[in-house]
């Protein structure tokens, strides 16, 4: 029942035929907008959650949120949008004045700004940038003060702007995932169609068109890319899968990710001449969030000599020669200067790492000439604490939710230890002493770190590497993680031929004075032989690409000389007193027998299970593996589900909306009448199939004709008059309504001649009595 109001009175009681009131959509409008606020909040939220600074931007909503409120009728829109504007130029001052560069940079370097505006808005995430949590909370104040202010001004199409306009910048920059897309997008569809319905006077019998326009919307803005890839510069190399080590430590050009179960390639990467053995390093990672690691900073083209480490180095000279199609430079840390027609495509990140402007094709060669530190213990036992600011602030962060107890495990672990070098030290011969070394793990939720270390009992490089940067962090000991190859096999006194099985992450530590020395917290293993079967094995089989001219004909480690001495590299230092670098430890790759390559040359060998390379390991047979391997083919992502549900949510409201299903409904009861207790019921039903039939073959019954009166007259008007069985259903009908009723027999005579008449207009049927 619905009620009556003035002109000046607000009907918010719901009527009998299902209208609800312009209040009620005021209400449901305000909360999309705050669905929409908070869809790319929560995606700030994500990125100061490994930076830090998530309480200070929830309080920074917060307050927006309620400056809102309070200036709604206080102020214009036109006053609120400068505001707004005002709020936005201050926060961005803050952050270029917190930078160090200035707010005179706006002037003298307007174009670089804009530049690296653009570079965001076409795919750079957040966390690459360097002071990613002052970006936020400078970004964060305007949208949120605007979008709140209009919706509660009841602007809610113009409240959503600012919101959406802030939500799809972060879908630009590759921060917004599905979700949150998702979410935001219904939630600003939502404000703007209750908005309508308010201003209209809306009814709940709409929300079937709300919902069918939502669906279609949202699919199709996710049929279609809109997101530039950011940086399309391969990670690694051209076919890299991403079930390798390679593909998982390097799989993109900024980020390392850190994966499950990888397996390892023997085919040949790339071949370097030198003058000594090294670790071949190949990115740098400075920002660590839970799952991967990524790196801050812009490139530069390379223009000259790189600055070099402050302590004493060692010049190492070194060509490098791509034997496939790579992403990366390769070159013994630190590179000084690059040499070679390759020069011109050579840009440095601001870790000073070498990287390739477009990827080197089989044969492109490049010169690099490194400084390499020369790590004596004692000196850096000596180097102290005094880091400078950039380094501080850039190689000390942790996620913000790192928990107590891996603070709390860490500092036991260090308990004894009194200056950097020694917590670096202990931390290191704590994983290799303690955690056992494996391809095949699986790759844990959340922060990796802490996993690795309180919970996993083995791993591989990717997983020591980020613990120990994660732990000397939580030491307040600037680290950063480091990806690249060990040096590979020596087929020369100076050439080696590096493989995929060579392919390896560790960490290097700063020292005052000294700068970036590494570190190797990967444990020593039984993984030499495990090697050695596996290039020894792709060799039998005839595999392509396993090697060079120059490595095909040199035996393995066990047939190797073992004359030579067997030293660590210069480059590598820790606790290394209680093993050998070559027998204990062949993962290093140096000494004699370097075809061992690094930590990450193979597996340990099982008498029982196959080779890390074979394909069968994946297939392997338990109790539960079929189960597994079922399942995970027929999951789908959080994304994917979500986006069926709106799909399929759309199409159930565009089915109810169209009546479809009434349609079918009623066309399925023409061609069949299901019986029931009643026989006067059952007469009736069969006269008004009949009526239909007849309105689709002659024409509909008019109001002012009887039930016999239009069959009469359809016999006037029709050529060949109407079917004679007609007749008798209009007389069970009759019977049914007017006279004294209808028997059984006469309801179901009259319900099978309907059947007849119906089925013989299907395509094929009898067509007479038309």
């Amino acid at each position: 029942m619905s009620t009556k109001s003035d002109s000046r009175t607000i009907e918010i009681a719901p009527d009998a035929d299902g209208s609800v009131g312009p209040g009620t959509f005021r209400l449901l409008a305000c909360c999309c907008v705050l669905v929409l606020t908070a869809s790319y909040v929560s995606v700030l939220r994500d990125v100061t959650r490994v930076v830090g600074g998530t309480e200070t931007l929830l309080a920074l909503v917060g307050a927006m949120l309620v400056a809102a409120t309070v200036l709604a009728w206080a102020i214009r829109p036109r006053t609120a949008t400068v505001a707004a504007v005002v709020a936005g130029a201050l926060g961005f001052a803050y952050y270029l004045e917190y930078t160090g560069l200035g707010v005179e940079v706006l002037l003298s370097a307007g174009d670089v700004l804009l530049s690296d505006a653009a570079a965001l808005a076409t795919g750079l995430p957040l966390l690459r940038m360097v002071e990613a949590g002052v970006w936020t909370l400078a970004f964060v104040p305007a949208p949120v003060f605007l979008s709140w202010y209009l919706a509660v001004r009841g602007r809610y199409a113009l409240g959503v702007v600012p919101g959406g306009i802030a939500l799809l910048f972060l879908v630009l920059t590759g921060d917004a995932g599905t979700v949150p897309t998702l979410v935001g997008t219904l939630a600003a569809i939502g404000a703007v169609g209750c908005g309508e319905l308010e201003r209209r006077g809306g009814s709940i019998a709409q929300a079937d068109l709300l919902a069918a326009l939502f669906a279609l919307i949202v699919v199709l803005s996710l049929t279609v890319t809109v997101v530039p890839g950011g940086s399309g510069t391969p990670g690694h190399f051209a076919g890299t899968e991403a079930g390798t080590l390679e593909g998982t430590i390097d799989h993109a050009s900024d980020r390392s990710r850190i994966g499950g179960s990888v397996d390892l390639s023997p085919e040949v990467r790339f071949t370097v001449e030198a003058d000594r053995a090294s670790y071949w390093r190949t990115g740098v990672y400075d920002r660590f969030a839970g799952d991967e690691w990524v790196r801050t900073g812009d490139r530069s083209d390379y223009g000259g000599p790189i600055g070099e480490p402050p302590g004493e180095t060692e010049r190492v000279r070194q060509l490098v020669t791509a034997e496939t199609t790579l992403g990366v430079m390769p070159a013994a840390p630190q590179p000084v200067t690059v040499g070679g027609e390759f020069t011109q495509h050579t840009q440095v990140s601001s870790h000073g790492q070498i990287h390739p402007n477009n990827p080197l094709v089989e044969g492109d060669t490049y010169a690099v000439e490194s400084a390499v530190i020369d790590p004596d213990a004692a000196a850096l036992q000596r180097a102290g604490t005094d880091y400078p600011d950039p380094i501080a602030e850039r190689y000390l962060q942790t996620p913000e939710d790192t928990s107590d107890e891996f603070e709390a495990r860490t500092a036991e672990i260090t308990a004894d230890a009194d200056t950097p070098y020694e917590k670096a030290v202990a931390i290191e011969d704590y994983l290799r002493s303690t955690k056992g070394y494996s391809l095949e793990v699986d790759r844990p939720n959340g922060n990796v770190a802490e996993t690795f270390l309180l919970e996993m009992d083995e791993g591989y490089c990717v997983y020591f590497a980020t613990t120990m940067a994660q732990m000397l962090r939580a030491e307040d000991v600037p680290t950063r993680y480091v990806t690249g190859y060990t040096s590979g096999q020596q087929v020369d006194d100076d050439e080696y031929v590096v493989r995929g099985t060579d392919a390896h992450a560790w960490v290097e530590v700063y020292f005052p004075d000294h700068g970036w020395v590494a570190f190797e917290p990967t444990p020593s293993g039984p993984r030499n032989a495990a090697h050695n079967e596996q290039v020894e094995q792709a060799r039998e089989d005839g595999a392509e690409d396993v090697d060079t001219d120059s490595s095909e004909d040199v035996p393995l480690s066990e047939e190797e000389p073992e004359d030579e001495p067997d030293e660590p590299p210069s480059e590598i230092v820790g606790n290394n007193e209680s093993e050998d670098w070559n027998d204990s430890d062949p993962d290093t790759g140096y000494g004699p027998d370097n075809e061992t390559d690094g930590n990450d040359s193979s597996p340990e060998p099982d008498p029982v299970e196959p080779a890390a390379n074979d394909s069968s390991v994946a297939d392997e047979e338990d109790d539960d593996g079929w189960l597994a391997a079922l399942v995970e083919r027929l999951s789908i992502s959080r994304e994917a589900a979500t986006v069926a549900l709106v799909a399929l949510t759309g199409l159930v409201a565009s089915v109810h909306r169209t009546g479809a299903v009434a349609r079918l409904r009623r066309t399925v009861g023409l061609y069949w009448q299901r019986r029931s207790d009643d026989p006067d019921r059952d007469a009736e039903r069969a006269y008004r199939r009949l009526e239909r039939l007849l309105a689709v073959s002659h024409r509909p019954r008019e109001r002012s004709e009887s039930a016999r009166g239009y069959l009469e007259a359809l016999a006037e008007e029709a050529d060949s008059g109407v079917d004679p069985r007609a007749e008798t259903v209009l007389e069970r009908y009759e019977r049914a309504v007017y006279g004294g009723g209808v028997d059984r027999e006469g309801a179901d005579e009259a319900m099978a001649i309907v059947d007849e008449l119906a089925r013989e207009r299907l395509p094929g049927g009898d067509q007479r009595g038309n």
